[in-house]
């Protein structure tokens, strides 16, 4: 290692995102039991949406090196990784990343999210997706958020539009999902557009 030189302390900010039903927050590995208990129940029906878990996805350990990744990357201001939780109840139900933040001439970064399957359809991602774009623009200082999903996926699609997405092209085996390279519709937001559509919503 070079003198002078350390490795930036992995952590996570004290910051919550608030809305009128969910709240987001970054992980705490006080959370391991919960979120694994969620995302066993809800396997079956997000795995083939995302790239392919390892093996024995839930344990402590793997968390623990989930969050460490996570939080390095946050300190590093390459990811923002939150929880959504349902208010009151404080139930968790979901989760948000901010992935692949660039800088310099670009300033823009890509969505990836998860709920619940039981809390589908109830406008609750809409609602995450609002509280995050805010962050992404206002706090983050971005000027453009990206989100790509499955071709297939019609409800991922519907979300986006309802953010104020437009859908800007379409990529040939974009992202490895579930072990295989799998094609994806490409959808963009620039900070204009957002301003619009935010000011009239």
């Amino acid at each position: 290692m070079l003198r002078g030189f350390s490795k930036p302390k992995a952590a996570f900010p004290d910051i919550t995102l608030e809305s009128t039903r969910i709240f987001m927050r970054p992980p705490s590995l006080q959370d391991w039991k919960i979120w694994a208990e969620l995302r066993s129940v809800n396997q079956a029906r997000i795995q083939p949406f995302e790239p392919q878990w390892p093996n024995e996805p839930f344990s402590q350990e793997l968390f623990k090196k989930r969050l460490a990744r996570q939080s390095r990357e946050w300190t590093l201001g390459h990811a923002n990784t939150f929880l959504i939780f349902k208010k009151g109840s404080a139930q968790l139900i979901g989760g948000m990343n901010i992935n692949n933040i660039c800088r310099g001439a670009a300033q823009y970064a890509s969505l990836g999210y998860w709920i619940d399957q039981a809390h589908e359809g109830h406008g609750y991602m809409a609602e995450s997706i609002k509280l995050t774009l805010r962050h992404c623009f206002e706090t983050l200082g971005l000027h453009r958020v990206n989100a790509a999903c499955l071709t297939h996926n019609e409800r991922s699609k519907r979300t986006l539009l309802k953010a104020g997405f437009k859908e800007e092209g379409f990529a040939e085996k974009y992202i490895q999902i579930n072990g295989a390279w799998q094609d994806h519709v490409l959808f963009g937001l620039p900070i204009e557009n957002w301003l619009d559509y935010h000011s009239s919503n």
